[in-house]
C-alpha cells in the first residue's frame, strides 16, 4: 500500500476564523459510514486551532474522497479544501473558488487495512494544515499588519507621482511592488518576506518602497506585465525599470537580490 502527499501550496491560511464543515464521499470502496469519523477529526482540529464551526457559514472546510481503478488496484484520493465566494479580478462580481487546496492518496488492494491507511493519510493532511495555520495566525497575531495597512505600517509610498518626487530629491532608486486585490501568492511575499525586518531594512536604506494595486491604483503601463506579485527596480534618473522579479521569492532569494543590486 502506498500513501502519497502534495509538498506544498500556494494558499494562506491567514485570518480564517469561522469554517463550515462538508464531508463528500464517492465511490464503493469507503463506506458512507466514514463520514462521521472524518467530520469528528475536521472539528477536533478546528477546535484545537480555535476555529469557529458552530451554524453555517459561506465559507466551507471539506474533504471530498473519490476513487479510480489502476489494473487490480483501487486509487482512494482525499482532497482537503476550503472554498468560498471571492471578488471576481478585475471587477465587483463575486464567484465560488477554493482559497486552500491539498490533496494525498493511496493504493488500496484487497486484503489491505482501508480504515489504517485512511485515516493515516487524512491525520497527515490535517496535521500539515494546521502547522501552516499555526505558522500564519502567529504571525498575523505578532505583527498585526495585512493588506490593509501594510503601506502605512511598513512606510511605503502608495502613490507613483510622489514616488518620483521623493526619489528624484533623495536620488534613491524606487522599488515597485504591484500587487492585486486576488493574489495568494502578494499575499504571503507581503507577510513571508516583505514584513521581515532584515529585508525592510535593506529596502528603507537604499530604495524608495512604493506598492500599488495594479487593478486600482495609476501607474505607467509598461510596469504592467499581467502577473503579480511584480517587483520593479527604477532609476530615479530615468524612471526606467532596470530589474524586476516576477512572482513569488522566499526571504532569502529576495535578500540575496536586494543585496546584489545594492552592492553594485
Amino acid at each position: 500500500m502506498n500513501t502519497m502527499l502534495n509538498a506544498s501550496t500556494m494558499f494562506t491560511l491567514s485570518a480564517i476564523n469561522k469554517l463550515y464543515l462538508v464531508v463528500e464521499i464517492g465511490g464503493k470502496t469507503v463506506p458512507q459510514e466514514y463520514k462521521s469519523t472524518i467530520l469528528e477529526s475536521l472539528k477536533a482540529t478546528t477546535d484545537d486551532l480555535k476555529i469557529d464551526t458552530k451554524g453555517y457559514d459561506p465559507r466551507s472546510l471539506a474533504v471530498l474522497v473519490n476513487e479510480m481503478k489502476v489494473n487490480e488496484s483501487t486509487v482512494i484520493n482525499i482532497q482537503l479544501l476550503i472554498g468560498e465566494e471571492v471578488h471576481r479580478l478585475g471587477s465587483n462580481d463575486k464567484t465560488f473558488a477554493l482559497t486552500y487546496q491539498t490533496m494525498g492518496h493511496f493504493m488500496f488492494n484487497e486484503g489491505d487495512d482501508l480504515e489504517d491507511a485512511f485515516e493515516d493519510t487524512l491525520d497527515t493532511m490535517l496535521a500539515k494544515f494546521s502547522e501552516q495555520y499555526t505558522e500564519e495566525n502567529k504571525k498575523i497575531t505578532k505583527v498585526v499588519i495585512n493588506e490593509e495597512n501594510f503601506a502605512s505600517e511598513m512606510k511605503y509610498e502608495t502613490n507613483y507621482e510622489e514616488a518620483v518626487k521623493k526619489s528624484k530629491k533623495l536620488q534613491k532608486n524606487i522599488m515597485l511592488v504591484l500587487v492585486s486585490n486576488y493574489c495568494p501568492w502578494c499575499r504571503k511575499f507581503e507577510q513571508r518576506v516583505l514584513l521581515k525586518e532584515e529585508v525592510n531594512d535593506i529596502i528603507q536604506k537604499n530604495y524608495i518602497p512604493l506598492i500599488l494595486n495594479r487593478e486600482k491604483d495609476p501607474f505607467p503601463k509598461e510596469f504592467d506585465t499581467g502577473f503579480t506579485p511584480i517587483v520593479h527596480f527604477i532609476d530615479y534618473k530615468t524612471q526606467k525599470s532596470y530589474k524586476n522579479v516576477i512572482g513569488y521569492n522566499n526571504k532569502d532569494e529576495f535578500t540575496y537580490i536586494l543585496k546584489t543590486d545594492t552592492s553594485k
